[in-house]
């Protein structure tokens, strides 16, 4: 797309309205191994916290950047949207990245940007018109999918997934 400046306005792309004001600075962080403090505004409390985390890796999911990092305050790693972070700063404090983190691997059994440690992956079957068939033939909504009996009035189609509020929306969605 950057090589074809004279199509620019012709390709639309997806606006990711914000969040993007942390990129750089986390980016930066992540590559120097740098621990950083936020200032974070949860959706599900009034008042804002501030803590250090360790950033792991940034993740894209409906038009919202997320940071995935080890938060030592409660020692696990936990999902920031971007868009709530309401202050960042770089601390003058160095973690390693553990060897053994696979960002793949981490949301391999997810759909979304939830991955609760609670639930567990299992097998989960849904029965779909012809019409919707098709849009998930052409798009699949997990890596695991796999369309087990079509037949001229519907589908069915498997997931090895955790089963979590993502995944619920985004089916309940169709």
């Amino acid at each position: 797309i950057d090589e074809c400046q004279q199509l620019r306005s012709r390709i639309q792309l997806e606006d990711i309205p914000s969040g993007q004001l942390h990129l750089t600075p986390l980016i930066e962080a992540m590559r120097s191994s740098n621990t950083v403090e936020i200032t974070y505004q949860s959706y599900w409390r009034e008042h804002t916290s501030t803590f250090e985390i360790n950033p792991y890796f940034l993740k894209i999911f409906k038009q919202r950047w997320y940071v995935v990092a080890y938060s030592e305050g409660v020692n696990e790693i936990m999902i920031y949207a971007l868009d709530r972070i309401v202050n960042l700063a770089t601390v003058e404090k160095k973690f390693i990245y553990p060897a053994d983190f696979n960002p793949e691997e981490y949301f391999n059994s997810c759909y979304g940007i939830i991955n609760d440690e609670k639930i567990k992956p299992q097998i989960v079957k849904i029965k779909v018109d012809v019409y919707q068939a098709r849009y998930l033939r052409g798009l699949p909504l997990h890596h695991s999918q796999k369309e087990l009996e079509t037949t001229d009035d519907f589908s069915i189609f498997e997931y090895y997934i955790k089963p979590t509020f993502d995944f619920k929306k985004e089916l309940l969605s169709m």
